[in-house]
């Protein structure tokens, strides 16, 4: 081990004992002994930049290389000076302070994974498995949120989380399933909101996409193995579009997000006022909407919220945005653009061809919501829904058929719903949203191969076809894994849970 890798294991190993101290002794520990080892700290990050520089010969070369790094560390330093100018001067209160013992031990726990990584020879062994790389990136961060999930701050009954509900919560959110054995609303504070939606939102989207695009966006060079790794996690066959690819996904998601946050707000505003709450309560709802989350901040989820129309089509459309994957959302403002272009402007018409994938799956939402709409509510206007007004029932059935899929928010009580209801519930869940979209499920591209490849055999087809186009036999292949494997793995968990407890059948399976 280099010698300026020992300040980074000694700045992270104090920021260890700091963290223990605040959180378990805070009344006994003096804040003269927390401000020194913060100082420690600080020197030691400072100082482990300073000795990589001076042992490299040309100073612009570690610039080429380190630039993220050297940032990083600028950004780290500003921010820690900053905070404790303002313990200086003035009195921070203890979620702020929280907030930034979280950042300081993240920055510091990357750091040291990132230096374990490059002594064992780690990074090359994972990135040149992609499916490995997913899996063990997802697997670190459920880890690294159960923990901050268990810190005293995060909870808001004054005892911390245990670890096997703080585990639970941490890989509900970045596996955006939705489902929670705490009431959210009122058991985490502000800071265990804001731990869950970055959760959320990374699980959403992925570790590793952050990641790479924070690489390409400081212009740092991909080995191939990288590029194997983010063409895998994208669905990105051509590696020249890779940064296109990642940029498209990255911002798309702020921006629809960000969309959705404003009209969210309007929405809010009208119950809990103009304030900063209602912001964050927007910001929350927004992610977790797009990233198909299925998490709310109020206790009976959104079922005060029936007849609302903004909050709820604001969240449906969200959440159909974020299950129909960035590439159909790619392709249609594509074609929108080129056809406004040929529109208005006096040059040479080109045409854009919307690709099979695009039509597949936006035929195939379209369907799967008439459907699920026109069931919802034959089955339930005269059950859960029968003391609503005739338009509200029709917005409710539309919000139930848009969130059945994968996203988990409901407007109308789970508690009553006839046992039809929830037999086509599952199947709508069993399917999901689309591949390489926020949204969970078997994915509709693997439903639609399969549903072809029926339809070919029933024709006596040699080959099949989807909208003309021939389904290559490793695609067909793939996707009759991948629904053999989860229905196999469905009923075996279904069966297990139905051995082990003793509620009705369709409860366990919804």
């Amino acid at each position: 081990m280099r010698k300026r890798d020992y300040f980074v294991v000694m700045a992270f190993a104090l920021s260890l004992i700091l963290l223990f101290l605040q959180q378990f002794y805070s009344k006994n520990t003096p804040a003269s002994i927390i401000h020194a080892i913060d100082i420690l700290i600080l020197l030691f990050v400072i100082s482990e930049t300073f000795f990589a520089v001076r042992q490299e010969k040309y100073i612009r070369k570690y610039f080429q290389n380190n630039l993220p790094n050297f940032l990083a560390m600028v950004i780290f330093a500003s921010v820690f000076i900053t905070f404790k100018i303002q313990i200086g001067f003035k009195n921070i209160s203890e979620e702020l302070s929280i907030v930034f013992d979280i950042f300081k031990n993240i920055f510091l726990f990357g750091k040291i994974i990132r230096l374990i990584s490059k002594r064992a020879g780690l990074t090359a062994k994972i990135i040149s498995n992609p499916a490995r790389t997913l899996i063990i990136s997802f697997f670190m961060v459920i880890i690294i949120g159960s923990f901050l999930l268990m810190l005293p701050a995060a909870s808001a009954k004054g005892s911390p989380l245990t670890f096997l509900t703080a585990l639970f919560t941490s890989a509900s959110a970045v596996c955006v399933t939705g489902l929670s054995v705490i009431d959210v609303s009122s058991e985490l504070t502000i800071v265990g909101k804001f731990i869950l939606i970055v959760l959320i939102q990374v699980g959403g989207l992925g570790i590793m996409v952050f990641s790479f695009f924070g690489m390409l966006a400081f212009r740092k060079k991909m080995t191939v193995s990288e590029k194997l790794t983010i063409s895998y996690m994208v669905s990105e066959d051509d590696m020249s579009n890779l940064f296109k690819t990642l940029r498209v996904i990255v911002l798309s998601t702020f921006f629809i997000e960000t969309l959705s946050a404003v009209f969210l707000f309007i929405g809010f505003s009208r119950i809990l006022g103009f304030n900063l709450k209602t912001l964050g309560f927007a910001l929350f709802h927004a992610i977790s909407a797009f990233c198909n989350a299925g998490f709310a901040l109020f206790s009976n989820n959104l079922e005060s919220f029936t007849s609302d129309i903004i909050i709820s089509l604001t969240i449906g459309f969200t959440i159909i945005l974020g299950g129909i994957s960035f590439a159909v959302i790619y392709d249609v403002l594509a074609k929108v653009r080129t056809d406004i272009k040929n529109t208005f402007l006096k040059k040479k018409k080109t045409d854009y061809l919307i690709s099979v994938n695009t039509k597949m799956i936006l035929s195939l939402t379209v369907f799967i919501l008439f459907i699920s709409f026109a069931l919802f509510y034959l089955l339930e206007h005269r059950n859960t829904m029968k003391e609503m007004s005739l338009g509200t029932q029709y917005l409710a059935s539309l919000f139930q058929a848009i969130t059945l899929r994968t996203a988990g928010f409901s407007t109308v009580s789970f508690l009553n719903l006839t046992n039809a209801t929830l037999l086509f519930m599952i199947f709508i869940m069993f399917m999901g949203g689309a591949a390489g979209s926020t949204a969970g499920g078997i994915k509709l591209n693997t439903i639609a191969v399969v549903f072809a490849f029926f339809k070919s055999f029933l024709k006596n087809q040699k080959t099949v076809v989807i909208k003309n186009v021939s389904v290559p036999e490793e695609q067909i292949k793939k996707s009759f894994f991948n629904f053999r494997f989860w229905a196999c793995s469905n009923f075996s968990w279904n069966f297990f849970i139905n051995n082990y407890r003793k509620p009705s059948f369709f409860s366990i399976v919804v």
